[in-house]
């Protein structure tokens, strides 16, 4: 038998009141970040129109605007925490390595030396991924009841405690 979890009106006010937060703050997020970008794009134009340096902060702002935008999306949908921390790397390596090569690019004139970051972090990214899938992938053997690692040591941990209650009783 499974039991059902209700929530209250309360749970629910709560829960909703912080999707609302974080869905405001995404949107506050992104429209100051549009408008400090051209601030600055003006003011690199005016003041150094030779250097163009107002790449810099609008790549480097955009890896914590994307990593706040799919912290919110994935809340929403209610994503594990393990497959947040997988999404988390992979959105920060992506906009990471796009400032990088941004820099990069004006500065050398060319990709050099951004494939050594390209790769080294990409290789741990792939480490992140192996990591989760062997920890949170369902067994396929029906011996298990279909649960994950987490989920048996979870159940394992639990009738440890289990154990101490009534040892204390």
């Amino acid at each position: 038998m499974s039991e059902e979890i209700g929530f209250s009106e309360e749970s629910l006010r709560r829960i909703a009141s912080q999707k609302v937060t974080f869905r405001y703050s995404v949107k506050l997020h992104a429209i100051i970040y549009i408008i400090v970008n051209i601030l600055l794009f003006i003011l690199n134009f005016i003041f150094t129109p030779t250097k163009l340096w107002a790449f810099y902060p609008l790549f480097g702002w955009l890896i914590g605007l994307m990593i706040h935008t799919s912290a919110y999306i994935m809340y929403a949908r209610g994503t594990s925490y393990g497959i947040r921390g997988l999404i988390f790397n992979l959105v920060a390596y992506i906009f990471g390595i796009l400032l990088l090569a941004t820099i990069n690019l004006v500065e050398v004139g060319w990709l050099s030396w951004v494939l050594y970051p390209t790769v080294a972090w990409g290789m741990g990214l792939i480490g992140h991924a192996l990591i989760y899938y062997i920890i949170f992938r369902k067994p396929k053997s029906k011996s298990k009841d279909g649960k994950s690692k987490k989920e048996l040591a979870i159940e394992k941990e639990m009738e440890k405690l289990r154990k101490k209650i009534r040892k204390e009783e």
